[in-house]
């Protein structure tokens, strides 16, 4: 019976149908075998008219439920589900351990359900972007999150615990100890030597680490609490940052991860904050064998997470894919010398972690300050920023541009209406966001640049040049001939629209190649060493400022997302 499906793959019109049909069809090949006999012993049938019969067979195996193929992988049959690729969104960009977690993941994943899975890179705001992305998609499981436990922390150090709300945290899957890590040539070799310096020096220790308010600062602060050492958290922005600074003699010690360790025979691990030693690591001591107890907890956990109203029958789905994935010899042993801890946790143990990591984040990050004011001022540019306040603005702005569109033609600045009307429609629109930033989250040492520090600075950029623009128009005591008309500038208004439909489809350097010597060209610029000049200034300047300062993640776009 096999040898006919063999012989199937090897018809020359038949192949190309085969060679498209995914893992479904090779799965379903036996489930059809008896089919394809009868077929066979149909008299009259040739190999080239069988052709005809091999297409719609083909088509047969392709169109079979989705259920049926999780049933055969042995996961609950879900009528419909899943019914297109499953994408696992990631909070980090490539290359980072959760990144790693989550490619390992799916690769098994896919495997076991027979069904495509994607792994997703989102970066920015510790987790808010892709924690958004998830949340505008429809909660029907195609789509779910990679997480780790400085989403919970970054989400209360900013003030955005609403996001821990609406997602539902479906599965804890592994989770490996803070551990403290020395510089073991040029500073302390143990635990007793770092313990001592710290009680007997009189000056703080400096602990390097990642962030701060992040759950690694956290881990330091309680744990250097409970052991009775003065600390100063010196935070870098990764972990290979901080570790080069500790072989740099930079630092006492850095918390961290056990496999960071591993990159260095000058680094050695002092202890480690979990319940046992770690296997890999057997002759460093836990916090509670040299007397602390109670710092068990201090680690950092990964698991996966979908927005809130998943069906229950999609989640037990999930809850028998992950579990086959996390019990497959081959995951296991893909992290038997990571020394990461691989324990299985479901929704209601997942919960209370959760909760459990909330509260303690709100406690240590209000000792030290770091929460957000939640507070709104009430008066100012606060009550502008609210409604009613907000839509009178909206109606003073509109109707502002309205007469200016309307009586610029008629005054001796007829010529160059369009010009005015457009700079001070770009002025206005300015001001309105400068109102609206009051409303944002101020800055804070977690997050030092604020919520309203760039549209602030695009502010700072943009007004100045609109308002020195405006005066000089008004200054001319002619009219402007050849200046810009009001077709022009509802033209130039439907380019902008267009430039900012495109940007998450070309992603942002090529939208804005496009855009702007498209819009200077349409306005009758024509020089083009300038007009090259301003757009390849302004696009270094944003890569600069944006990426490379204030670490605000550009759209990359669909085809290099």
């Amino acid at each position: 019976m096999r040898s006919s499906w063999f012989w199937l793959c090897l018809d020359p019109q038949i192949s190309p149908v085969v060679n498209r049909c995914d893992m479904r069809v090779k799965r379903h090949c036996h489930n059809s075998e008896v089919m394809w006999s009868a077929l066979c012993e149909v008299p009259g049938l040739m190999p080239r008219s069988m052709t005809i019969v091999g297409l719609l067979l083909g088509a047969l195996l392709l169109w079979q439920a989705p259920g049926a193929v999780a049933a055969e992988a042995g996961l609950p049959r879900v009528d419909g589900f899943p019914s297109q690729p499953i994408r696992l969104v990631v909070y980090t960009s490539p290359g980072g351990l959760i990144d790693v977690t989550a490619r390992r993941f799916a690769q098994l994943a896919q495997e076991h359900s027979g069904h495509p899975f994607a792994v997703i890179n989102r970066p920015g705001g510790g987790g808010i972007v892709a924690f958004e992305e998830v949340l505008r998609e429809p909660a029907d499981g195609h789509r779910f999150l990679a997480v780790t436990r400085s989403n919970v922390s970054k989400m209360v150090a900013i003030g955005r615990e609403d996001l821990i709300d609406r997602i539902h945290w479906h599965a804890s899957i592994m989770d490996n100890a803070h551990v403290l890590i020395t510089n073991a040539e040029e500073g302390p070799p143990d635990w007793e030597a770092l313990h001592a310096s710290g009680r007997s020096s009189g000056r703080q220790q400096r602990w390097l680490g990642v962030d701060i308010g992040g759950v690694k600062h956290v881990s330091g602060v309680k744990i250097a609490e409970a052991v009775g050492i003065d600390m100063r958290w010196i935070p870098y922005g990764s972990g290979g940052e901080a570790v080069a600074a500790l072989l740099g003699n930079l630092g006492t010690a850095y918390l961290g991860n056990p496999r960071d360790a591993m990159t260095s025979d000058r680094l050695r691990i002092v202890a480690v904050a979990a319940d046992e030693r770690l296997r890999e690591f057997p002759d460093v001591p836990t916090f509670a064998e040299l007397g602390y107890p109670g710092l068990e907890d201090e680690l950092i956990w990964r698991g996966f997470a979908f927005r809130r109203g998943i069906p229950d029958d999609v989640q037990a789905w999930y809850d028998a894919l992950i579990r086959k994935v996390v019990e497959d010899p081959r995951w296991i042993e893909a992290w038997r010398h990571e020394a990461v801890n691989l324990r299985y946790r479901n929704a209601e143990s997942f919960g209370r972690i959760i909760e459990r990591d909330r509260d303690e984040f709100r406690s240590y990050l209000a000792r030290l300050n770091l929460l957000p004011d939640t507070e709104q001022p009430a008066g100012g540019l606060a009550a502008l920023a609210r409604p009613p306040g907000l839509w009178l603005l909206l109606g003073l702005i509109f109707a502002t541009i309205i007469s200016a569109s309307a009586l610029l033609p008629r005054s001796r600045w007829r010529d160059g209406a369009g010009e005015l009307t457009l700079l001070i429609a770009t002025t206005l629109i300015t001001l309105l966001v400068l109102v609206l930033t009051v409303r944002l989250p101020a800055a804070n040492p977690v997050d030092p640049i604020g919520a309203g520090g760039v549209p602030r600075l695009w502010i700072a950029l943009l007004l100045p040049l609109a308002l020195f623009q405006i005066g000089l128009c008004l200054r001319q005591m002619e009219p402007v001939a050849g200046g810009l008309q009001t077709g022009r500038v509802l033209v130039s208004l439907a380019l902008f629209g267009s430039y900012l439909l495109l940007l998450p489809v070309l992603g942002y350097a090529l939208a804005s190649l496009i855009y702007m010597p498209g819009l200077i060209f349409y306005l009758g610029y024509r020089r083009l060493p300038v007009v090259a000049a301003i757009t390849v200034g302004w696009l270094t300047f944003s890569e600069v400022v944006f990426q490379r300062l204030l670490f605000v993640d550009l759209p990359r776009g669909w085809w290099f997302g």
